[in-house]
C-alpha cells in the first residue's frame, strides 16, 4: 500500500484491521460478535465488468428495505461493530443511501463505503463529508485508462477521474472520509503501475495495487458470449499466484445480502456460502449457532477449500506488490 506523504489523515479502520485479535482470527477463541459486518444495499450495478460475479449472478436483483437495514444496524450498535457498505452492487444506486449513512453515523459506528465512482452525485459527496463517513474506497481496474475501460467494459475513465477529483475538492480540509484507491492488474508493466501510483498517490490518501483474479468464473456460468470471448483472451495474461492461503474471514465478519440472507464470505455473489437469514434470526445467533457456518469453518480450517465451489478459486490478490 502506498500512503500519500502529504496526507495528514489516518484510516480509522486501521484500528480494526491492525488489531492482533483480528489478524489472528481463527487461532484463538471465537469472538462474541463479528469484528465487522458487511452490508450489500443492492446487488444491482451500473457496470458489467468482464471478470465480475455480476456476469454469472443468478439471484434476484433488489434493494435492501429500511426495516432490514435498521435491524442490522441496531444490532451492530449494541456491539459498536463497524459497518462496511460493500459487496455485489453499487451502493450509491440505493435511493436511501444518504439516510442510511446518517443512521449509521448517528449510532456512533465506524463506516466504510466501497464504490465504483460512477453513481456518485455532488449531494452524495457533501453528505459523506457532513456525516463524517470514515473511509471511502474508489474501485479501479488496471493501471491505465485503456486497461480500465477494457476490464470495466465501459468508456467512463474520465468521469471516474473527475468524480474523484471533485470528492477531494469537496472534502477540502475536513479529516474525513479517508479516501483510498484500490486497483488490480493482470500483466501490466512496472512503469505503468508506478505511473498509476505516482499520479493518484499524490491526490488521494492511499493507493493499493493487486493482481486480478480471472479464474473465479468458469465458462458455463457466464451468460454473455462476448464477455466469455474477452475473458478467454485475458486469462492467458493472468499473473495472480494461485495459492490458497487459508481463510480468516469466517472468523472475522459476516456479510448481509440486500434481502437479509447472511453469508460468511464477502465474495459470495450467488448464495454459495449462505449461513442464515436475519428474517428469522439475529447476527449473533447466526455467528454462534449456524450449523452451516460451523461446517464452512471446519472445512476451511482443514484446507478443504476445493470442496466448496466459491472457495476453490479464491486467492489472495494483494500479495504481489
Amino acid at each position: 500500500m502506498y500512503i500519500n506523504p502529504k496526507s495528514n489523515r489516518t484510516n480509522p479502520f486501521r484500528k480494526v484491521y491492525d488489531d492482533t485479535k483480528f489478524t489472528a482470527a481463527g487461532k484463538n477463541s471465537l469472538p462474541s460478535f463479528p469484528f465487522l459486518v458487511d452490508i450489500e444495499l443492492t446487488n444491482a450495478c451500473n457496470l458489467q465488468c468482464i471478470f465480475c460475479g455480476q456476469q454469472a449472478m443468478q439471484r434476484k436483483r433488489g434493494f435492501m428495505t429500511e426495516d432490514c437495514f435498521k435491524k442490522i444496524i441496531d444490532e451492530c450498535a449494541k456491539h459498536q461493530t463497524p459497518i462496511r457498505l460493500i459487496r455485489w452492487g453499487e451502493p450509491f444506486l440505493h435511493k436511501e443511501i444518504s439516510n442510511f449513512i446518517k443512521y449509521i453515523k448517528d449510532r456512533g459506528l465506524l463506516l466504510h463505503i466501497t464504490n465504483n465512482g460512477l453513481a456518485l452525485t455532488t449531494s452524495h459527496m457533501e453528505e459523506m463529508v457532513k456525516h463524517e463517513v470514515d473511509s471511502l474506497v474508489f474501485s479501479f481496474q488496471g493501471a491505465t485508462k485503456e486497461e480500465y475501460e477494457l476490464m470495466r467494459n465501459n468508456a467512463m475513465y474520465d468521469k471516474l477521474k473527475n468524480n474523484i477529483l471533485k470528492m477531494i475538492k469537496i472534502r477540502g480540509d475536513h479529516k474525513k472520509p479517508f479516501i483510498h484507491i484500490s486497483s488490480t492488474v493482470t500483466n501490466e508493466p512496472k512503469f505503468q503501475i508506478d505511473g498509476f501510483v505516482n499520479f493518484w498517490g499524490n491526490i488521494v490518501d492511499s493507493v493499493d495495487i493487486g493482481k486480478t483474479n480471472l479464474s473465479r468464473l468458469n465458462a458455463n456460468q457466464i451468460k454473455s458470449l462476448e464477455t466469455l470471448a474477452k475473458l478467454d483472451v485475458l486469462k492467458k495474461q493472468e499473473t495472480i499466484k494461485k495459492v490458497y492461503c487459508g481463510c480468516k474471514e469466517v472468523y472475522q465478519k459476516l456479510s448481509v445480502d440486500w434481502d437479509g440472507q447472511v453469508t460468511c464470505c464477502c465474495g459470495d455473489y450467488d448464495n454459495f456460502l449462505t449461513v442464515g437469514s436475519i428474517s428469522n434470526s439475529t447476527l449473533k445467533q447466526i455467528w454462534d449457532n449456524s450449523e452451516e457456518l460451523k461446517l464452512f469453518r471446519n472445512l476451511l480450517d482443514k484446507k478443504l477449500h476445493k470442496s466448496l465451489t466459491l472457495c476453490s478459486t479464491c486467492y489472495h490478490t494483494y500479495d504481489s506488490f
